[in-house]
Order: structure tokens, then C-alpha cells, then sequence
């Protein structure tokens, strides 16, 4: 079962038996410490993400996530044909190919500027609402917002919305959390669905769709930041604050208890990641195809 990052800071007070703030504190800065550190040096398969928007009439420029830290691949599909543009990595480059203004539904490269973020396409599609695909990997933010519960909530079979009853005062800021419905009598309760968006105060979109086999389930919820592990391994920031309290306590021996559970932890999610992407993306190598994106169907050129 995921635990929340809440849940975490608790049990790393029980565990260093000192329940003031500034000890819960830090506590909370060094999980957030290993959480950072340990998504930086891995490409984690379970840290990424991917979504869809539709292009605009002669549009070059759109906005990437909010929570996107690097884009890893951008598709357009136009029709049934779904097209596979190369990435431009350097500013003067992709200022050449954008020296004579051309538009087409077929893409042929794409890039992301270093100022604005924007995800921009080459040639500009012609054609509103074809659809872009694009992957990322996603950012890390610094966890710690107390869990929420106030009110109740009302699940609907089969969709992404979750309506909430007695007034709570939902916000964009919980997107990226968890909520958990209770006491629902359903195959719902206790698992955690991931927040998409927030309409309004009183209205949730979830990632997953609701699995409760009723109409509807209604109940208690929880709202929680959780750790951005695979299940199994949401206790290795707990074991890495606990290796560094006890380092900074100057008690070598409980240091070292917590620093071997961490660091096999990490090494053991590494494989587990490595296990779930063999043969598929890891050690994929480029595949030699007839690239549909050097037709020049479809092209217009303007002065």
C-alpha cells in the first residue's frame, strides 16, 4: 500500500522518539532531500507521464505541463497516420529551419525553448485539432501540505469525477495529490486515485476511473501528498531521514541499521524499474523505418 508523505513524517517521529515540530520538520526537509536526490540520478520509468492536446489553426507554440521537467518525445496524429518528429536541442538550429515560415499537418521536428517552456513544432500545423501526444518526465516539488478530509465525497461508476459534499474548499494546489475515499462499502475504499484537476471548490477529475461496482459510492476522504515511489519502496525516505538523525545524533550503529535498509531500497527500485522496461525502451535502439514526416504532401510555404 502507497504511503502519504504525512503518514511518513509521523512514523519518522516515532521512530526517532522526539515529537517536537522543528524535529517533524526536519525531519519532512530530509525526505524531501532523498526524494529529489534519488529521482535525479535515475531515469525512472515510474516518474514520467504523458497526455494529449489538440493543435490550433497555423499554431506553433504550446504550453507544456505544469509539472513537466523534460520532454522525452512528441507525436502528432492527423487522421489515422501518427507521426513521429525529431527533436532540435540548440536555439540557432531551430532558428534556421524557422527562417522561411512553413506550414503542414506533417511534422517533421519539434522543440521545447529554454525561455518560455513552450513544446514547438516544425512546420507549423496547418489544421485544427489534430491530436499532439507528448511524454515527460516530471518535476519534483517539495512535499509536506497536511493532509485534507473535510467534508464528504460522491464517486460515480466508470467516471473520472468525484463530487464533494459539505462545503471543503478544494484547490489547484491538490493537483498532483491523492485522494482516498472511506467507508464507502466498495471495492473503492483505501485506494488512492491521482488528482488531474480541480473544478472549482467541490469537484475532482481523477487519472483512474472510479472502480466501485455500485451506481455510486459516497463516504469520508482523504486528500495526501504522497511519496512518489513504486509500492514497496515509499519507505526509503523515511530510512534515509532516520540514517541521517542518527548521523547528525552521532549514534553510528542506528545509523547504519537505517542506512543499509535505504540503499538497498534504491538499489532493489533501480532493478525493479530496469525489470519493467528490459527489451521495450532501455535497450530499444532506433528503428530503421521510412519516416512519413520527409513527404512533402500537405506543405505550404508563405513569403
Amino acid at each position: 500500500m502507497a504511503k502519504s508523505f504525512s503518514q511518513a513524517g509521523t512514523d519518522f517521529i516515532t521512530l526517532s522518539n522526539d515529537s517536537s515540530s522543528a524535529n517533524r520538520t526536519l525531519g519532512n526537509s530530509l525526505m524531501n532531500m532523498c526524494i529529489k536526490d534519488v529521482l535525479a540520478k535515475g531515469d525512472f520509468n515510474f516518474f514520467k507521464d504523458s497526455g494529449t492536446f489538440a493543435t490550433g489553426t497555423s499554431v506553433q507554440d504550446y504550453n507544456a505541463p505544469h509539472d513537466a521537467n523534460k520532454i522525452e518525445y512528441v507525436t502528432l496524429t492527423a487522421g489515422s497516420v501518427k507521426y513521429t518528429p525529431r527533436e532540435v536541442r540548440d536555439e540557432e538550429s531551430w532558428f534556421l529551419l524557422n527562417n522561411v515560415t512553413i506550414t503542414s499537418d506533417i511534422p517533421n521536428y519539434w522543440y521545447v525553448s529554454p525561455r518560455t517552456k513552450q513544446i514547438s513544432l516544425f512546420p507549423i500545423p496547418s489544421t485544427r485539432g489534430n491530436i499532439i501526444e507528448i511524454g515527460w518526465t516530471k518535476k519534483t516539488r517539495d512535499l509536506g501540505v497536511a493532509d485534507y478530509s473535510t467534508g464528504t465525497v460522491l464517486a460515480t461508476l466508470g467516471s473520472t469525477s468525484i463530487a464533494g459534499g459539505g462545503s471543503p474548499s478544494w484547490n489547484a494546489k491538490m493537483i498532483g495529490s491523492f485522494i482516498k475515499l472511506s467507508n464507502t462499502n466498495t471495492e473503492l475504499d483505501d485506494f488512492w486515485l491521482e488528482i488531474k484537476d480541480v473544478i472549482g471548490t467541490n469537484r475532482i477529475i481523477t487519472k483512474e476511473q472510479s472502480p466501485a461496482t455500485a451506481t455510486t459510492a459516497s463516504g469520508s476522504y482523504t486528500i495526501a501528498e504522497m511519496v512518489p515511489f513504486p509500492d514497496g519502496y515509499e519507505n526509503i525516505p523515511l530510512w534515509y531521514a532516520l540514517d541521517s538523525y542518527y548521523q547528525m545524533r552521532e549514534r553510528p550503529a542506528q545509523a547504519s541499521w537505517w542506512e543499509k535498509k535505504w540503499k538497498e531500497g534504491v538499489e532493489e527500485m533501480e532493478r525493479r524499474d530496469i525489470r519493467s522496461v528490459t527489451g521495450v525502451l532501455t535497450k530499444q535502439k532506433p528503428l530503421d523505418f521510412v519516416d512519413p514526416n520527409l513527404n512533402s504532401w500537405g506543405i505550404n510555404l508563405t513569403s
